[in-house]
């Protein structure tokens, strides 16, 4: 296997139970974000993400326009949405979902339901749906949480430039967000693994470096850093932090991330 092809395509490969080199590369971008792709920021409260994949989910739509207060009924809207976010703490996301749906009923230009049930649709992979909430609350009061999850959508899409755009706004209105960093830095690999551009794994380093310098628990940062620099430097230099990732993963009791780290820790001694 050449070895400029980037090394995360491994980590699906393994989890999928496939153990050919040719499949991981072959199937890289297919399978990806169907493994990885799901874990989410939490915007105000945690969400949990859903334990197995969902259809997308079809919601009724207001139409984007900021002058739309006709159906306003505030105290309802409010109700609807603590109602929502108590349902997507309890993991029910479908009861939220259709919650910030009625809240949207209420108040069409409500920004934090727009951006909760924008959330709860990529927690379930309606990531259109997702995308054309978050449209809509950008148009109408922009914040760094709102492109974030925006740009979650376009990676999980594999729409890779214009999610790294919208990480870069989540980046410049939040700058202490070492996940807006982490998924920029998600977000050039895949790039440049699409792409067949080595620069694009450079940049993905920068970003994996930021997001442990702001948080130096983010332990998936450590092992997607060392999977870029074995790409880029040599299994040398990049089997030190996935060893950290994986003692980590220990310590916390992550026995699914354990098992695939060690299994990459090997690959990467093997192959590189």
């Amino acid at each position: 296997m050449n070895k400029r092809i980037l090394t995360i395509s491994l980590l699906t490969c393994i989890c999928t139970g496939f153990s050919t080199r040719a499949y991981c590369e072959q199937q890289y971008l297919q399978i990806m974000h169907e493994n990885k792709v799901n874990k989410t920021q939490p915007v105000q409260k945690q969400y949990s993400k859903v334990s197995q994949p969902v259809k997308p989910v079809q919601t009724k739509t207001t139409p984007v326009n900021a002058s739309n207060t006709t159906s306003v009924n505030q105290a309802e809207c409010d109700k609807y949405y603590n109602l929502g976010m108590s349902q997507a703490d309890e993991n029910n996301m479908y009861g939220a979902l259709t919650s910030f749906t009625r809240a949207l009923d209420n108040n069409p230009n409500s920004v934090k339901v727009l951006k909760a049930r924008g959330q709860v649709k990529n927690n379930l992979g309606d990531y259109r749906g997702a995308i054309q909430d978050l449209n809509k609350g950008i148009s109408l009061k922009a914040d760094g949480d709102m492109y974030y999850l925006r740009g979650f959508s376009k990676l999980a899409m594999q729409n890779y430039p214009e999610a790294v755009k919208d990480f870069n706004k989540a980046v410049e209105l939040t700058p202490a967000n070492d996940m807006a960093y982490h998924r920029r830095g998600y977000s050039y690999c895949l790039w440049g693994k699409s792409t067949n551009t080595r620069q694009y794994f450079s940049m993905a380093l920068g970003d994996f470096n930021k997001a442990i310098q702001l948080n130096p628990k983010n332990t998936e940062a450590y092992l997607y850093r060392g999977m870029a620099k074995a790409e880029l430097e040599g299994a040398s230099k990049g089997l030190a932090d996935i060893e950290y990732a994986m003692n980590e993963f220990k310590k916390q009791g992550d026995t699914n991330n354990y098992q695939t780290s060690v299994q990459i820790y090997n690959w990467i001694k093997q192959s590189y």
